[in-house]
């Protein structure tokens, strides 16, 4: 399955598709946000057992493929959503390099169901794009969770804290490759995210330095 955004407008400050097609023009080494290891709170999770083994999998805004791989080498049924055309060429070399199916659609993420259709999962990775989602955004993208996971199924978000330095205080700011983030609290997260449970919470480091201060979420959707 492969299909195209919605071409629903965007009124967000560098976030339409011609914005994140720039962004993966440079080398991936001066993306931030593309890390090859999987983050330790995505492998402690699925070492946990609460993750459906062999399950299915959505990937939001799975750029270059990194984790999205990493899912389907260990068994399960990926699919990777993204924005931009020339990360999703990225991810599918990946995934063809390491011999794995993943099914990667290009789609705006805040409009999940016209990426997926009717299907859902048994496990949502969302790391480190929810500070890219804008305020007038926010609480329908949230919402879009408790629909698309089966019952008892899973969501591992991470996104950057409002006690990140050097935006300690503010409710946003311009990041180097020119897009806005957005900081939250524990509990604006926690409310957005309703019905969902919160399975597991902890603050966490984010970036490939871990110097930016985070969220970490598990959250469920109940039986």
């Amino acid at each position: 399955m492969e299909k195209k955004s919605s071409g629903k407008s965007t009124s967000l400050p560098n976030s339409g598709p011609s914005h994140w097609d720039a962004v993966y023009e440079r080398p991936l080494s001066e993306v931030p946000w593309e890390i090859e290891t999987p983050p330790k709170e995505l492998v402690e999770l699925l070492g946990s057992g609460c993750v459906k083994a062999g399950g299915s999998v959505l990937d939001v805004a799975c750029g270059s493929g990194n984790y999205s791989v990493f899912l389907a080498q260990r068994g399960f049924q990926v699919t990777g959503v993204d924005f931009s055309a020339k990360a999703l060429a990225l991810a599918k070399k990946r995934a063809k390099r390491a011999g794995v199916k993943v099914d990667f659609v290009e789609a705006d993420v805040r409009h999940l169901a016209d990426a997926v259709g009717a299907k859902k999962f048994d496990f949502v990775l969302d790391w480190c794009l929810l500070h890219h989602i804008a305020p007038a955004d926010f609480p329908a993208y949230c919402k879009q969770f408790s629909t698309l996971l089966n019952p008892g199924g899973v969501l591992l978000m991470a996104c950057f804290s409002e006690k990140d330095a050097p935006q300690a205080g503010l409710k946003s700011a311009v990041g180097k490759l020119g897009n806005v983030m957005y900081y939250r609290t524990q509990q604006e997260i926690e409310d957005a995210y309703r019905p969902l449970k919160v399975f597991d919470y902890h603050a966490c480091r984010l970036g490939k330095r871990g110097k930016h201060a985070g969220h970490c979420f598990v959250l469920q959707k109940r039986q």
